[in-house]
């Protein structure tokens, strides 16, 4: 396997990414600038999401990007789990889904003991608000090299996963900052 990744890392600047052979939706992504304007691996992922669909007609249906969590912890994101969501608005949109944003104004709840709420956990209010058929969801584990990411569109209504798709980029001073938080970025 690491003759593999090594390969996949030397390859790269040629070909964008390298699939192993433990999963044809795995993808290995180094750690330098090769891949300008996808750094993050974010447009590959629009991409395969879009590829991998089981039901095509969801890319039609309202779909909510949310923020990638920290594997370990669901509780908790980092600059780069927002990030990554905010990428991923645009990605998703290009790739033809139907993305809508959740934090606008005009989604602002008004409750009358609670006061006004722009941010809820509650998915189904959400999802009836927006009309929403699908969420788009993200988890990501830091290793000692690399940085893997797991994202999944989930049907609202049920626990069916309808896409997914997993890959790794390489740690990097930058990719680090991301996680802790701490700039510069």
């Amino acid at each position: 396997m690491k003759k593999i990744v090594l390969l996949c890392l030397f390859v790269l600047p040629l070909s964008f990414g390298c699939a192993t052979m433990d999963s044809p939706s795995s993808v290995v992504i180094g750690g330098g600038n090769e891949i300008q304007g996808d750094r993050f691996g974010e447009e590959l992922l629009a991409r395969s999401l879009s590829k991998n669909l089981k039901m095509p007609e969801y890319q039609n249906y309202p779909v909510i990007v949310t923020t990638f969590v920290d594997l370990n912890d669901f509780e908790k994101s980092s600059v780069f789990g927002r990030l990554m969501a905010e990428k991923l608005l645009h990605q998703m949109n290009k790739q033809g889904f139907n993305v809508v944003e959740i934090r606008r104004a005009q989604d602002l709840l008004i409750k009358k003991e609670v006061g006004e709420m722009i941010l809820t956990r509650d998915v189904e209010e959400i999802a009836n608000i927006t009309k929403a058929r699908s969420v788009l969801a993200g988890t990501y584990v830091a290793t000692t090299t690399a940085l893997i990411i797991n994202a999944r569109l989930v049907d609202i209504q049920t626990p069916h996963i309808i896409s997914s798709f997993s890959y790794e980029i390489a740690i990097t001073e930058e990719i680090e900052n991301l996680l802790s938080g701490e700039p510069p970025f």
